[in-house]
C-alpha cells in the first residue's frame, strides 16, 4: 500500500470525524443533522468555514468560540482524531476490501453511540437498530461470516438479557440498593440492540472476545472512578463506552487473542 493512502485516510477520517460531532450533539436531542448549520452552541453565532476545520481550527481558536469566548468541548478534536485515527489502522489492518468497508461502518457506530452514552447514559435506537441491520446485510457480501454475524447477534441480544436479569433480580437483591439506583446503574435495555449489533458485525467468536475485554475494562475503570469519587454509589457509569473499546479489541485483535487462548491449552 502506498505511504500517500494512509494520509488520505487520516484526511478523510478527520472530515468525517467532524460530521460525527454533530451526530453526538444534534441526535440525542432530536434536532436535524442538517439544518441549522453548524453553529456554537452558547452564542449560536454561525460557524465560519475557516473555523470548523477539524482539529486545527479547535487549535487556532484555543479551544473557544471566536465570537463567544466560551469553551469549546475537547470532545470535538478526540473524535476528529479517533476517527482519523481508527479509519488508519482499519485500513492498514484490511486493506481495500469489503472487511474494511464494514470496520468503517463499525467503528462510525461505535464511536458516535460511545460519545452519546457517556454524556446522556443512553444508546439512541435510531442509531443501534440501523447498525444491526447493516451488520447482518452487508455480512452477505462474505460469505463466511454469514452464519457467525447471525449467531453473534443473537448471543449479543442474550448477554443483555442475561446480565440485566442477574442484576435485577439476584446482585441487587443481596446488595440491597434500592429500585433509584438499580434504575441508574447497570446494564440498560439500550445495550441490547447495542451488543446485538456488535456480534452481528464481529461474528460470534470475536464477540466473545469483546465481551470478555469489556467487562474487564469495565470493572477495572468503574472501581476506579468509586475510588476516586469516594465510592458515590448512585452516579451512573454507561457501559456502552467500555462494549466499543472491547469492540475494538475484537476487531483488530479478535484472533491474535483467540490463538493465544488456545495454545494455552494445545501446549
Amino acid at each position: 500500500m502506498p505511504m500517500l493512502f494512509p494520509l488520505i485516510i487520516f484526511i478523510f477520517g478527520l472530515a468525517i470525524g467532524s460530521f460525527f460531532n454533530v451526530g453526538i450533539y444534534r441526535i440525542p436531542r432530536n434536532k436535524s443533522l442538517v439544518f441549522p448549520p453548524s453553529h456554537c452552541p452558547s452564542c449560536k453565532k454561525r460557524i465560519k468555514p475557516y473555523d470548523n476545520i477539524p482539529v486545527l481550527s479547535y487549535i487556532v481558536l484555543l479551544g473557544k468560540c471566536r465570537y463567544c469566548k466560551k469553551p469549546i468541548s475537547l470532545r470535538y478534536p478526540l473524535v476528529e482524531l479517533l476517527t482519523a485515527l481508527l479509519f488508519v489502522a482499519a485500513t492498514l489492518k484490511f486493506g481495500f476490501t469489503v472487511a474494511l468497508l464494514r470496520a468503517v461502518i463499525f467503528i462510525s457506530f461505535l464511536i458516535i453511540v460511545s460519545f452519546i452514552d457517556l454524556e446522556h447514559q443512553i444508546a439512541p435506537f435510531r442509531l443501534t437498530i440501523p447498525g444491526l441491520a447493516l451488520g447482518l446485510i452487508t455480512s452477505l457480501f462474505l460469505p463466511e461470516k454469514v452464519l457467525s454475524s447471525f449467531v453473534g447477534m443473537l448471543l449479543g441480544g442474550l448477554f443483555v438479557f442475561l446480565a440485566w436479569a442477574l442484576w435485577r433480580y439476584f446482585l441487587a437483591a443481596i446488595f440491597q440498593v434500592t429500585l433509584a439506583i438499580k434504575q441508574k446503574e447497570g446494564i440498560g435495555w439500550g445495550d441490547l440492540p447495542l451488543t446485538a449489533m456488535i456480534g452481528a458485525f464481529l461474528g460470534w467468536e470475536y464477540l466473545l472476545v469483546a465481551l470478555f475485554a469489556s467487562i474487564f475494562s469495565g470493572t477495572i475503570i468503574g472501581l476506579l472512578i468509586r475510588i476516586i469519587k469516594k465510592g458515590k454509589a448512585g452516579e451512573p457509569i454507561p457501559f456502552g463506552p467500555f462494549l466499543a473499546l472491547g469492540s475494538l479489541v475484537g476487531l483488530f485483535f479478535g484472533q491474535t487473542i483467540i490463538n493465544w487462548y488456545l495454545n494455552l491449552f494445545i501446549h
